[in-house]
């Protein structure tokens, strides 16, 4: 039962995967997909702002 998830099993098993992922995240692979995430949301909020503001403006006439 390697896999239960539940127990001191569990929480080793969650603490190796965020240590995994944290030095993951140090490489500069993992540099890039986290500036790519932060584009992607930053263009996605610039977008649903400007449709926000429009349809505000919209609805003001």
């Amino acid at each position: 039962m390697i896999y239960r998830s539940t127990g001191p099993s569990g929480a080793v098993g969650c603490g190796l995967a965020l240590v995994f992922l944290g030095l993951f995240l140090l490489t500069p692979i993992g540099l890039f997909f986290i500036k790519g995430i932060a584009w992607s949301l930053v263009a996605v909020g610039v977008l649903l702002a400007a449709l926000g503001l429009w349809t505000w403006l919209q609805r003001r006439r």
